[in-house]
């Protein structure tokens, strides 16, 4: 009788540490893709272009980037900008979607393409931002980033 009560409570112990082990690999997972998803936002801002954000965002996040792209083309501008302070305060992953909420500080200013002169001069800006990923076809995707502070 011990015996088989040592075993399953060694079983539950093991799956608890599966489950643990899985879900921290899933946190870490998400914390990358945001990572690079801010990474990738950068490089679209400086090219002007979506096209490799594409896959990396749902159609809906995409149109409350694509109005800022069509004026930067329309300026014949590109926005330069740098990550002054990145943390990430909190993950929650479920089978098929995920939410990362961080602090983040931007630098950011207009660059004219043609010249090279600044059009719009540097700014910092501080969020909270919380960012809704969904899974499409077993990829991650963010569906909506959220401004907490507004």
């Amino acid at each position: 009788m011990i015996n088989r009560l040592t075993r399953l409570y060694a079983l539950l112990c093991i799956g608890a540490l599966l489950v643990l082990g899985c879900s921290d690999k899933k946190e870490e997972e998400v914390k990358a893709f945001v990572a690079n998803y801010c990474s990738v936002l950068q490089d679209t801002y400086a090219k002007a272009d979506m096209k490799q954000l594409v896959p990396l965002a749902t159609e809906k996040e995409l149109k409350k980037i694509f109005p800022l792209i069509q004026a930067l083309n329309a300026t014949n501008n590109s926005m330069r900008t740098e990550i002054v302070d990145y943390k990430i305060v909190r993950t929650k992953v479920a089978d098929n979607e995920a939410t990362v909420r961080t602090d983040e500080k931007w630098r950011y200013w207009w660059v004219d393409r043609t010249s090279g002169l600044i059009t719009k001069q540097k700014q910092e800006e501080s969020y909270q931002l919380q960012y809704n990923l969904i899974k499409v076809d077993g990829r991650w995707r963010v569906d909506s980033v959220q401004n907490l502070k507004e």
